[in-house]
């Protein structure tokens, strides 16, 4: 069996550690028009060769590069007779693009999301423990190949993953709160830190902003495909906080309260990390 990883960041990279480590494949090919991260990982035992093309004989393919150059890989790949999967927060865009171009879905491809980022990037950071008791969804469509979305399923279960089958556009708008929400709050946050100021942060700075960290290329593509999503979510954050925000001004501090524990009450049911 063999793995094609195109893109061989953080999440090819670790999957493809993952798969090693469990003999998912005997062979990984890299493709990334990254000259330094497909040196690095080759290098660091990630792929086994760069390759500058998917090869024909490619039993799977894994598309982890940026989430805007997925449905290329797709259409490019349609004919394929390899297992082609990605792993791109933004499903209803992507499946949209190819359709738009190839008029339905390649039935060998399964759209994936792994809820396993970092705010750290590239094949430096892989771990092949990565997935281990992480979501990943799948949003299958009525196009797809149910051989090859199980055995997809079974190769992320296989590095300890839990996974879970979603529609797109639910998919895209439970993220656009959950994942794309925040990390552009903590961009537009962080536009108004200067240096001298960083000697005085904490640990609600650290805790808040460390997504601040993660790859603008990566993000500024996520909230271009899921844009129908996320600026309603932008929106009721804006009248939350136009919400607290009158309540301080007129020292309504009953109605801060009730902001603030509801809020409480909400994180409270969260039982992640």
């Amino acid at each position: 069996m063999k793995l094609a990883v195109v893109g061989t960041g953080l999440i090819g990279g670790s999957f493809a550690l993952g798969a090693r480590t469990r003999n998912l494949f005997q062979e990984f090919v890299g493709v990334d028009p990254q000259q330094p991260a497909l040196d690095a990982a080759v290098a660091l035992g990630i792929v086994d060769q760069p390759a500058a093309q998917v090869p024909e004989d490619a039993d799977a393919v894994l598309l982890a590069g940026p989430s805007d150059t997925i449905a290329d890989w797709v259409v490019r790949l349609a004919e394929h007779p390899a297992v082609v999967f990605d792993v791109g927060s933004v499903k209803g865009a992507i499946i949209d693009a190819v359709r738009a171009e190839l008029g339905s879905l390649p039935p060998r491809f399964v759209p994936c999301h792994p809820i396993a980022g970092r705010e750290r990037s590239g094949p430096g950071v892989a771990d092949e423990d990565l997935f281990a008791d992480r979501m990943v969804i799948q949003t299958p469509a009525a196009e797809t190949d149910a051989a090859a979305l199980e055995q997809v399923v079974y190769w992320w279960r296989s590095l300890g993953a839990r996974t879970l089958d979603m529609a797109p556009r639910e998919h895209d708008t439970v993220y656009a709160l959950t994942s794309h929400l925040p990390h552009a709050l903590v961009f537009a946050y962080l536009q108004r830190i200067l240096p001298e100021q960083l000697q005085h942060a904490g640990g609600g700075f650290r805790d808040f902003s460390r997504i601040g960290g993660s790859d603008p290329d990566m993000w500024t593509a996520i909230f271009e495909l899921n844009k129908t999503a996320l600026l309603p979510a932008l929106d009721d954050f804006a009248e939350d906080l136009a919400r607290l925000r009158e309540a301080v001004a007129v020292g309504d501090a009953t109605a801060v309260r009730a902001l603030l524990e509801q809020a409480r009450s909400n994180r409270a049911d969260y039982d992640g990390d």
